[in-house]
């Protein structure tokens, strides 16, 4: 079995979660509520999340707008 990795920062995290712990509560109050809304545009807003790490923005500053 292979490991799941935060994209954050690569430690490891848990299946289902999108980050490790650490680096989802450096993300903004905002933004974790929005990814935590299981919707239509759910997985839109994951997108948005990883195309924002795959840019190296900061965690404290990736913004959500869905």
């Amino acid at each position: 079995m292979t490991a799941l990795t935060c994209p954050g920062c690569g430690s490891p995290r848990k299946l289902g979660q999108h980050l490790c712990w650490d680096c989802w509560d450096t993300l903004p109050n905002k933004v974790r509520n929005k990814l935590a809304v299981r919707d239509h545009l759910a997985v839109a807003r994951v997108q948005l999340l990883r195309r924002q790490l795959a840019e190296n923005v900061p965690l404290h500053e990736i913004e959500i707008h869905l």
